[in-house]
């Protein structure tokens, strides 16, 4: 029986107008159309494989470039976005807000890479392993019985118990990396962090981090292409870290049947399930346009490919959506394609956009205005200037979580 995937697969060539209909039909799959957005933060983690959540804004300002309204980003506060969202160190060893089946395949996928990182800190700590996993007992046990509690408590009891504050602090690093303990952010504001840590059977019961890696890698792989093809194998490896043979032996595993393309923007080899070529040549062609779109800072949309990226770039260099250390701008797109880039001023407490010049009609860049001004509106309902309140309960205990050392 002939595998879903080879190396050898016959090429179909694209031309430029069916290419740039593939990627905004792509981006419309993930609700970056006006008619095609999502009513829930559960929706739009699927639909985008979860939220590019290393820095603070991004989760918030990516569902709002996607949902219905305001309510929906303000829902990533709520308890019921929290049991079903979890927040997991996975591609590239970056923060990621995936949906708890997801979550569990790129934590196992990626475990081996992030793990041996701890181990060598470790090492370097000049610390004895078995002396750090003790102090990984003990930390579960603290959460155990209070619940969850912010890295500064935790450093403190453990210290009551003769755990060193160097020690305490590896014993939480491989702790997270192996999956017994998770991250959650406690804030109800996309400007403040109250990083807290919980057993992650106790905060997320339904995940399961302990997949099999092989399986894992084939979950993680199919929902990457499936999600963003087509895309390079390159673009593959870049997102998610993971090597070249890994990602192709799970392509081959799959019983999805994979087609090959060259595109506008690259005569590489870019994949893609024919499932979704199929549905995509059946769709209707002007049923393509994305319209403008307000991208968050380190966007997924943006994140998934690095081989292909003039697919969104066009001929303008990176430095036009990417700062000196590759991350990619908070950017605004149109039709796909990036005009131009926007920010938040917290003194005026609004959106503001720099367009690239020669990139926008008049009619476009009041498009833009318009989207921005809808943008400020949202990012202003999960905002704060000062202290952010903190009401996360963790299921199954009753004790809400507090700044100060709990009893």
């Amino acid at each position: 029986m002939p595998t879903a995937f080879s190396s050898e697969l016959a090429i179909r060539p694209l031309d430029d107008a069916a290419s740039q209909r593939l990627w905004n039909w792509t981006l419309r799959r993930q609700g970056l159309a006006d008619e095609v957005r999502f009513d829930s933060v559960e929706a739009i983690v699927q639909a985008s494989l979860g939220l590019h959540a290393a820095r603070l804004p991004s989760p918030f300002a990516t569902v709002a470039a996607r949902s219905t309204g305001g309510d929906v980003a303000t829902s990533l506060f709520g308890r019921p976005a929290r049991e079903r969202v979890m927040t997991v160190r996975c591609m590239r060893k970056t923060l990621h807000a995936l949906p708890l089946d997801l979550a569990s395949a790129a934590h196992a996928a990626t475990r081996h890479y992030r793990e041996r990182d701890a181990l060598r800190a470790v090492v370097n700590g000049r610390e004895r392993l078995v002396d750090v996993e003790a102090a990984g007992e003990e930390l579960a046990a603290l959460l155990d019985t209070h619940g969850s509690l912010q890295h500064r408590e935790i450093e403190d009891r453990l210290a009551q118990h003769g755990i060193s504050t160097p020690r305490a602090r590896l014993a939480l690093k491989l702790s997270w990396e192996r999956g017994k303990i998770a991250y959650l952010n406690a804030s109800d504001a996309w400007n403040r962090e109250l990083r807290t840590f919980a057993l992650t059977e106790r905060a997320y019961p339904e995940a399961n981090l302990g997949l099999d890696r092989q399986h894992a890698t084939a979950v993680l792989i199919e929902t990457y292409f499936d999600r963003y093809g087509p895309a390079s194998l390159a673009d593959a490896v870049w997102w998610s870290a993971l090597s070249r043979t890994a990602i192709t032996a799970a392509l081959a595993a799959g019983t999805r049947e994979v087609v090959a393309v060259t595109t506008s923007w690259s005569d590489q080899a870019q994949y893609m399930f024919a499932d979704r070529l199929e549905e995509f040549l059946a769709a209707e062609p002007d049923s393509h346009y994305t319209g403008v779109n307000l991208l968050a800072h380190e966007d997924v949309a943006l994140k998934a490919y690095f081989e292909t990226r003039s697919r969104y770039l066009g001929d303008l260099p990176a430095r036009r959506a990417f700062n000196r250390i590759g991350e990619v701008l908070p950017t605004v797109l149109h039709a796909g394609q990036v005009i131009g880039i926007w920010a938040w001023d917290e003194a005026g407490r609004r959106v503001t956009t720099s367009l690239v010049r020669g990139r926008a009609t008049a009619e476009i860049r009041s498009a833009v205005r318009a989207r921005a001004d809808r943008l400020t509106r949202v990012l202003r309902l999960g905002w704060t200037a000062g202290r952010p309140r903190h009401a996360l309960v963790i299921p199954g205990r009753l004790t809400p979580l507090s700044n100060q050392g709990q009893s």
